[in-house]
């Protein structure tokens, strides 16, 4: 059993349960953790992010208005809100990205505004403190590496950059950073790394006619990260995919063009399978990329609207889309081989109607013991083959 968390544009969070062993129109359960106020205006749930805190499964929220919550999310699909703050730095803005670690909320918004809220759950989750800093405006997408140590952001002539957390607060303030803004006009043609900045994109060379290619970072994610080097991926608005490795300089190591056919890249996150990663456009196309390669591993069919968002666990994909449907994806490993052939593929196992348009969904950080992924060239057992043959029948 898989449990994913989906938020929606009202403001209603519900979680998704799929069961793979029961028949086929009870697999998927869908209820509500958090129920909008239909007597207040609707607020769009933009970001979530879930992990463990001692012995508390932690549910951080953003939403459209400005608020973040911090809760505690039982097995039993219990939500138990346990504080909340506003963001009021907002103007207009939204938020592009939320992360949580054991001990921190970290949100950062289009416009720039980035914050980190610690929290104690020793006595109930209480907030400890809350620093604020200042980053270059006219972001698309926001992420923090899973260890918590860095994080990464990109968006509308703001190149791929990745900053050290814990240095960011140290030297970030609104007042420190209002002259020194990384998106200032005097420093926008600076190569200069910031204080806490580790590594900056450089941008890709002049095109055949002698001109500057505009950047348009639409979407990020952590490939691995150490304390050495960093991998990342990022989707552009011209539909490329471009993979980065810190320790090999700062143009991309890989570069493949036209891999979304509409609208360009919205939404790339990694697999569990060693070199995938999934790619969504503003169309309806969702595909698995083996980023050895860059090749289409495969696309999944039945999909009418454009995706909003994926959430990757070892046994299950998860992806919602404007259509108004959550749907599960079986996934299958890349080849061991780069460019080898796959037969199989991943696929639509199930779909359930939301009545709302879903924005976000995440998968609970909780593994099962169940075998639901596949590897290209599994083979069978000689148990399950003898099975095989004593089950057939015996024509003389």
């Amino acid at each position: 059993m898989t449990r994913f968390l989906i938020g929606d544009e009202l403001g209603n969070v519900k979680v998704l349960r799929y069961i793979p062993d029961v028949s086929a129109d009870q697999k998927m359960e869908l209820k509500f953790l958090h129920a909008h106020n239909k007597s207040a205006p609707a607020r769009s749930v933009q970001r979530l992010t879930a992990k463990k805190a001692g012995n508390l499964m932690m549910l951080a929220s953003s939403f459209s208005d400005g608020e973040c919550s911090l809760a505690a999310l039982s097995e039993d699909d219990e939500l138990s809100i346990g504080c909340s703050w506003q963001e009021k730095r907002m103007k207009g803005s939204k938020f592009v990205g939320t992360s949580i670690t054991e001990s921190a909320v970290t949100t950062c918004t289009a416009s720039g505004m980035l914050s980190r809220t610690s929290f104690n759950v020793e006595d109930g989750i209480t907030i400890s403190e809350h620093t604020t800093g200042t980053l270059p405006s006219r972001l698309f997408d926001w992420r923090q590496s899973p260890d918590g140590a860095t994080f990464c952001y990109g968006g509308d002539e703001v190149d791929m950059s990745v900053w050290d957390a814990e240095r960011t607060f140290h030297n970030l303030s609104d007042a420190a950073s209002a002259s020194t803004t990384p998106g200032s006009k005097k420093r926008k043609r600076n190569d200069d790394l910031f204080p806490a900045e580790i590594w900056r994109a450089r941008n890709l060379p002049n095109d055949h006619l002698g001109l500057r290619q505009p950047v348009r970072i639409s979407a990020l994610a952590y490939l691995d990260s150490s304390a050495n080097s960093h991998h990342l991926v990022a989707g552009t608005q011209f539909g490329d995919v471009r993979r980065y490795d810190t320790k090999s300089g700062r143009r991309p190591v890989s570069h493949w063009k036209g891999i979304a056919k509409v609208a360009g890249v919205k939404v790339v996150e990694k697999g569990f399978s060693e070199h995938e990663i999934f790619v969504a456009d503003g169309g309806s196309s969702l595909y698995a990329v083996d980023v050895r390669t860059g090749g289409i591993l495969n696309g999944y069919k039945g999909i009418s609207g454009a995706v909003t968002s994926i959430a990757s666990s070892p046994t299950f994909m998860a992806s919602t889309s404007l259509d108004r449907f959550g749907r599960i994806h079986s996934t299958i490993a890349p080849p061991a081989k780069a460019g080898a052939h796959q037969e199989k593929r991943g696929e639509v196992l199930d779909k359930i109607f939301m009545n709302t348009t879903p924005t976000v969904v995440v998968w609970d950080q909780c593994t099962t013991a169940t075998k639901n992924k596949l590897q290209p060239n599994e083979e069978v057992s000689e148990d399950d083959e003898e099975d095989t043959w004593n089950q057939m029948e015996n024509i003389s």
